[in-house]
């Protein structure tokens, strides 16, 4: 049983890895390189797509001479916002622990209802 889910969560992790990979190919390198090299500036001069400045930030993101040495992230993060429409920049809601008590009473309900419908042994 144990090798069973194992080797499922093996098969799982493999699939994530793969599926990642796929998706960081999505934007060429040559692109990435492109929009950092027009980013350098301090704006964005070029033509970009939502998707090419989003991979280009997550490039970013990953290298840390990047993010340590340029403000090129803050370049990239003001064009995304300007892409949007006015009035569509949304923020998130703080975080007031709703959902960790939700879900930790929904746990606590699934327990105490399995517990209470067990079968006693004779």
């Amino acid at each position: 049983m144990r090798t069973k889910i194992l080797g499922a969560a093996v098969v799982v992790l493999l699939l994530v890895l793969v599926f990642t990979a796929i998706a960081q190919a999505a934007v060429p390198q040559s692109v990435i390189d492109s929009i950092i090299k027009d980013a350098k500036d301090g704006t964005i001069d070029g033509n970009w797509s939502s998707a090419q400045i989003k991979a280009a930030l997550a490039y970013l993101q990953a290298n840390p001479v990047y993010e340590q040495y340029t403000d090129l992230r803050g370049v990239l993060e003001d064009f995304l916002a300007s892409l949007q429409a006015p009035g569509a920049q949304g923020g998130e809601l703080a975080f007031t622990g709703g959902e960790v008590l939700l879900l930790l009473g929904a746990g606590a309900a699934l327990i105490g209802g399995g517990t209470a419908l067990r079968r006693s042994r004779a």
